[in-house]
């Protein structure tokens, strides 16, 4: 850990008692003296917090970006290598092993979702619910001009997954256990289309388990074979993210099982971390005129800092300039029309460890931190200052940032904010600018560029619930889910344009012990198969396959026949 994470994660430093007055305004800093806010006192130590933080960072957490993956290529078992890497079907597992409990797996791979679907143009434009009625008849007239035979035929490349696991208690006792289904998904997925979420669904002996609870993973750079060197040790790796492009970079992932035990246990805490805010509102300046030679009225916040002490965030700014030689930074942000999301909006900058000093706003004809951008007369904001903690204000950002509120019936379908929340704050801690690795990407501490990023990558998560197995009895448990199939992007022109590959894992990251696997494919008449390991035959009508768990991924790669679309049904014309 650098001496600037050290200082920041063990020390914290006293408030000044000077502050900006509720409501001051900077002008142009052409007009009038800088700002000066003074320095901070020395930090005080606060070990207790430093701990937490470091096991935090050090615990590790997890991404995966399902995009921009390498192209061509074949896995070490003869799979693909797809740019787009779904993830694999992974077993279930128990919290804790248990030797009385054993099982049989049951899979069904079903391709019902690739049968074509006849979608009205009706349909289509009363699905808009979010127009006006004026507004669903404009779409459903173009609609009826696109489609003229009333609607069209929409196909998937999602399949269905039914994973069935017969439990059986083989001792004399009732059996409580804690059950653990995994799946890879992106927390957007989770948040989107309820139709499509790749969350699956659980039930016992044909009763929804209502009583679970969802855990997800975080990120870790440090898993060799899955990301190389870790983002401190490779310059390249401080700017981009890796991908996971095969079972083979879970497998690294799952292998000692420490990436389960920390997205299980408790998350950062950092509630006791004080920080010096800056809110700039109601900024102000002259309209937006391209002739008059305004084409983006801006502000610019200046302010000195010492880098070595001081770690500086921001919302809503997307303006940057560093310049530790000189101990200046700039920060800033185009000035919000009514017409824009952002107006009436308040910009933040958290200072974490020494005050900044000399701040000052001035006005830009552009939004660039250029030192010849030509000036602005007539602009300013509002601004406050005051003390607060990181865990208070990120509770208020963050669900801006997300377009979801704290709390409410209003949350996200399948996502709450706290598992957001605690996503966002591992990869912040872990890669962000309070970690001693940050990412150059991350390098600007714009909390956008983090937020934005957290939703979107994959991770392996688990559903948990609790159950009990009767002495010397069995029970079913069924998993039933959307699976989103591997693929390479149509424009990249490669070999496999057009194939899809779905896999599972027999044993990975499973304690559980299975006496037998079996896997059903339900084709529906919809593929052709391309490659594969389990074993089916279409044409000899092997559609059901006994699965050896010596063998540890399974995969099935496919395309579709060439059968053509039905005819549309009867009566639809359109209007």
């Amino acid at each position: 850990m650098s001496d600037k994470s050290k200082r920041l994660f063990q020390s914290l430093s006293e408030l000044s008692d000077k502050s900006i007055d509720e409501g001051a305004r900077l002008p142009n800093s052409n007009s009038s003296q800088p700002h000066s806010l003074g320095r901070r006192s020395p930090w005080r130590r606060w070990a207790a917090m430093a701990a937490c933080l470091v096991l935090a960072v050090g615990g590790g957490a997890f991404l995966l970006l399902r995009m921009g993956g390498q192209s061509g290529g074949s896995g070490s078992d003869g799979s693909s290598t797809f740019m787009s890497y779904a993830g694999p079907v992974f077993p279930l597992t128990l919290a804790a092993e248990n030797d009385a409990i054993s099982a049989q797996r049951d899979i069904t791979l079903d391709f019902a979702p690739w049968v074509p679907e006849w979608i009205s143009n009706e349909a289509e434009a009363a699905s808009r619910n979010h127009l006006t009625e004026e507004e669903r008849q404009d779409v459903l007239e173009d609609y009826n001009e696109w489609y003229p035979e009333g609607g069209r035929y929409k196909r998937s490349t999602n399949i269905q997954v039914y994973d069935r696991y017969t439990l059986t208690n083989r001792s004399d006792q009732d059996q409580t256990v804690t059950l653990l289904y995994p799946f890879a998904a992106s927390l957007q997925e989770l948040i989107g289309d309820p139709g499509s979420s790749p969350l699956p669904a659980l039930s016992l002996d044909g009763q929804a388990l209502e009583e679970k609870q969802l855990d997800v993973g975080a990120y870790s750079g440090n898993f060799e074979g899955v990301w190389g060197d870790s983002p401190g040790d490779d310059p390249e790796g401080t700017v981009n993210l890796d991908t996971a492009d095969s079972w083979e970079d879970y497998k690294a992932l799952l292998a000692d099982g420490s990436y389960q035990t920390n997205a299980l246990g408790p998350a950062p805490d950092v509630s006791g971390i004080p920080v010096t805010v800056y809110r700039f509102t109601d900024p102000y300046g002259p309209e937006k005129d391209e002739e008059a030679g305004r084409p983006n009225p801006s502000l610019q916040v200046k302010f000195h800092l010492d880098y070595e002490q001081t770690t500086v965030l921001s919302y809503g700014f997307h303006a940057f300039r560093n310049d530790p030689e000189s101990g200046t930074m700039v920060r800033g942000f185009s000035i919000p029309e009514p017409r824009e999301s952002r107006y009436g909006e308040s910009f933040y900058l958290l200072v974490l460890g020494e005050d900044i000093t000399n701040l000052s706003v001035a006005g830009y004809v552009t939004g660039g931190t250029d030192l010849d951008t030509e000036p602005l007369e007539g602009c300013g904001v509002t601004v406050e200052r005051y003390e607060s903690n990181l865990d208070t204000m990120f509770r208020q950002i963050l669900p801006k940032v997300w377009g979801m509120p704290l709390y409410g019936e209003a949350q996200m379908p399948d996502v709450d904010f706290e598992l957001c929340y605690r996503a966002f704050w591992e990869h912040l801690l872990s890669y962000g600018l309070l970690s001693s690795t940050a990412m150059e990407r991350y390098s600007t501490g714009g909390i956008e560029d983090i937020a934005g990023e957290v939703l979107n990558m994959d991770r392996v998560c688990w559903l948990n619930a609790e159950i009990t197995i009767p002495a010397g009895g069995s029970v079913t448990l069924d998993a039933e889910m959307t699976k989103a199939g591997s693929f390479d992007y149509a424009c990249a022109h490669t070999k496999k344009q057009g194939i899809y590959g779905y896999d599972l894992v027999s044993t990975l990251g499973s304690n559980l012990r299975c006496t037998a696997q079996r896997v059903t494919l339900e084709d529906r008449g919809q593929i052709q198969l391309v490659r594969q390991n389990f074993g089916f035959d279409l044409a000899a009508d092997v559609r059901t396959v006994e699965l050896d768990t010596a063998v540890e991924h399974y995969y099935l790669e496919v395309r579709r026949t060439n059968t053509p679309d039905p005819k549309p049904p009867a009566g639809s014309t359109g209007n």
